[in-house]
């Protein structure tokens, strides 16, 4: 849709790209007419008619930066054992900016994570080699690389680099796992670290965007992970890593916390605190793990879950364990048919993190489904996890994100490889076994948003008369709009779109549209 309009009402086209559970609909043109519809029938409607209401003039300062995902060593792996016809149908189907979601943004591990073969480190760093003699990226030329470099032939990519943890002879646990601390006599040697990954990174034609401190630093996982208090980061940033980025030259963003939404309104305050830490930060990334929708952490189970069983059981006349059992609520599949069970975790700390620092910024780094001991084959095609990407994706972008990074690109038929036995789902599985690419709903649902909404992009204010309607909308650089309008509900939603005319909210442009449930809308030009 154009928005350089007359001021006098001039309506429009607008096309509707659909994704829907249950049918072949994926990214599927269902129409494209005109906006004008019956006006007279639709401005009468009541104001109890669920409808969509976009303020396309009220543009946001903040310029979107773009989506992404991980080149993890597992997905670089999975990715090399399949053919070559299959690598371009995986790579174009991220980066192409016609057939695929156009990616822009990307994160790497510095070192192994958990999505690794192995525990390793950039080259044979010993203890006596702390000038970073040994540094190599040798491990990253065998499939991380070339993965990379496939992407960046179809566009430019902003790379984020991540640690997991530092060689274990630096840390206090002499571990790569169960968390441990940095050593403090090894703080600038680490930082030094950091800045040979950017140098090595950008003479192998992979220049890096930006480096996150620690990824999850109050985690003390099994795998791959380092504990960092907010006073331990903020110290690092203002001591070694900031000093150390900035004497070498380098044009690296530097990116706190990476770890869930829950503590990140807080660390930010910690970070910002301090104007010494605040000049060499970017802003904030963030993580969505620890929704007891899709997994059970026992600490994390909602308050009102109990109270919120009664009401449904006494609603449907059903006894109360036979409620819970449908609800399933310690599993993934089964709660989310009960839109009353549909709490968020944390979501409001993404705004009031924005808030604290409106001049900083935040960048969405890491989401993922684990399967947590279900097999990969029980969980493919689950439109859950489509909805649990585009119920966050909508929040994040509405709150004040600016660039969303999903973690891996792709893993195997196994939801690895993984040495920690993590299994994870992706949005997109490759059967290393037959060479087959399975596109996941995650993928569709990432699309109604990567496709349409476009690097440089600024959100414009949306809103929708229904919870379960939920919207986002954002002005491209070319003056197109696009909507993205999902429907959480079991049940199909006639919604009325309107559209206040370019600086006039008394002028509305207005259509009507059905959306069936569950499933995603882009109403785009």
């Amino acid at each position: 849709m154009r928005l350089s309009r007359p001021s006098h009402i001039e309506y429009c086209r607008v096309t509707a790209v659909r994704s829907q559970k249950g049918t072949g609909e994926r990214l599927h043109v269902v129409r494209s007419c005109s906006l004008a519809g019956d006006v007279e029938k639709l401005q009468s409607q009541s104001a109890e008619s669920a409808s969509v209401f976009v303020l396309p003039g009220a543009l946001q300062p903040r310029e979107w930066l773009g989506f992404g995902g991980s080149f993890t060593e597992a997905a670089a792996e999975t990715f090399r054992r399949m053919s070559a016809p299959k690598q371009s149908q995986i790579i174009h189907a991220y980066f192409d900016t016609r057939s695929g979601l156009g990616y822009s943004l990307g994160r790497v591990p510095i070192g192994s994570c958990d999505f690794s073969l192995e525990h390793w480190t950039c080259g044979d760093i010993s203890e006596s080699l702390q000038d970073l003699q040994g540094f190599s990226l040798a491990r990253y030329e065998v499939a991380i690389l070339p993965m990379i470099r496939a992407a960046m032939q179809l566009g430019p990519i902003s790379l984020l680099a991540s640690p997991w943890s530092p060689p274990a002879w630096m840390k206090s646990n002499g571990r790569y796992n169960f968390g441990g601390k940095l050593l403090p006599q090894y703080r600038g040697s680490w930082s030094q670290h950091f800045v040979r990954f950017a140098r090595e990174m950008a003479s192998r034609g992979v220049p890096l965007w930006g480096v996150s401190v620690q990824n999850e630093p109050e985690a003390a996982t099994p795998w791959e992970s380092c504990q960092w208090t907010g006073d331990e980061e903020a110290s690092f940033i203002r001591d070694f890593l900031g000093p150390a980025v900035r004497q070498a030259e380098l044009d690296l963003k530097i990116v706190a916390w990476d770890h869930n939404r829950d503590g990140m309104l807080q660390r930010a305050a910690c970070i910002y605190s301090d104007p010494d830490v605040s000049e060499y930060v970017w802003g904030i990334g963030y993580h969505w793990y620890g929704d007891p929708r899709f997994e059970w952490w026992p600490g994390r189970a909602e308050v009102n879950f109990e109270d919120a069983l009664r009401v449904l059981a006494a609603e449907r006349k059903l006894p109360v364990p036979v409620m819970k059992v449908l609800a399933g609520s310690k599993h993934l599949e089964g709660a989310m048919h009960f839109p009353e069970l549909r709490g968020r975790l944390c979501l409001d700390s993404i705004r009031q993190t924005a808030e604290l620092r409106p001049d900083k910024h935040l960048l969405f780094t890491e989401g993922c489904q684990e399967l947590g001991g279900r097999s990969l084959s029980s969980m493919l095609e689950s439109w859950k996890t489509g909805e649990r990407y585009g119920m966050n994706i909508i929040a994040d972008l509405n709150s004040g994100c600016e660039g969303w990074i999903d973690w891996n690109l792709c893993l195997d038929e196994l939801g690895g490889p993984n040495h920690a036995g993590n299994f994870c789902l992706a949005p997109i599985i490759c059967d290393t076994r037959t060479d087959e690419v399975l596109l996941q709903p995650a993928y569709w649902f990432l699309g109604h948003f990567a496709r349409y909404i476009r690097p440089g992009a600024r959100r414009v204010l949306c809103s929708s008369s229904r919870d379960l309607l939920e919207c986002t909308a954002w002005r491209n650089l070319d003056d197109t709009l696009s909507i993205v309008v999902m429907n959480q509900s079991e049940s199909s939603l006639e919604f009325t779109l309107r559209i206040a005319g370019s600086g006039a909210i008394m002028t509305e442009d207005v259509a009507s549209a059905a959306i069936p449930p569950p499933s995603g809308v882009a109403l785009v030009p």
